[in-house]
């Protein structure tokens, strides 16, 4: 069991893959690439999910270095999962390596407005993480020791009489018994 700290660096690395797959399959489909199949797909999808679960196994204290390198994994995740697409055949309109100026603007944009959503978003689930786990320490109702009750054993001696004529846990008379 980890704690929150590394759940939300599992939550950054899964949002940075998930997120620069979408944008890279979706970039490419609305620039005149069309949507890519097959095993260009594939193995974008497995650069972007690489990049993914390497930026969430980084551990980084202060929340301008998380937003910088979830930005950097964002850039450099497109990046790449854009050169596959080119090299797999999926080639469109424009300079380098099939990306113009304004394409490339727009996923440097998009991957700060992501990093920014990313690194928020890591930063709140460890805050909720921590405030739900202090609502739980008051919020449920701890068992209370059971009341103990000391049982003292007495031995009360009370006089019983020998003779009685009603009824009890003798014998009958022996002039009733023969009879």
């Amino acid at each position: 069991m980890g704690s929150p700290t590394s759940r939300a660096r599992g939550l950054r690395g899964a949002l940075v893959g998930v997120a620069s797959s979408v944008m890279t399959v979706g970039a490419h489909a609305a620039a005149g690439g069309g949507v890519p199949l097959g095993g260009a797909l594939v193995i974008s999808l497995l650069v972007c999910a690489t990049i993914g679960t390497a930026i969430g196994f980084l551990r980084l204290e202060s929340r301008s270095a998380r937003w910088l390198a979830t930005t950097a994994a964002l850039c450099a995740a497109q990046f790449l999962g854009h050169v596959v697409l080119v090299a797999t055949g999926h080639h469109h309109a424009g300079s380098a390596l099939g990306m113009s100026p304004s394409m490339a603007a727009s996923h440097i944009g998009a991957a700060v407005v992501l990093g920014v959503a990313i690194t928020s978003a890591e930063y709140l689930y460890v805050v909720c993480s921590s405030v739900l786990c202090w609502l739980r320490l008051f919020s449920l109702r701890a068992p209370r020791p059971a009341v103990r009750t000391v049982r003292r054993t007495t031995n009360i001696v009370a006089v019983q009489p020998v003779f009685t004529t009603g009824l009890g846990m003798r014998a009958p008379p022996r002039l009733v018994a023969a009879a």
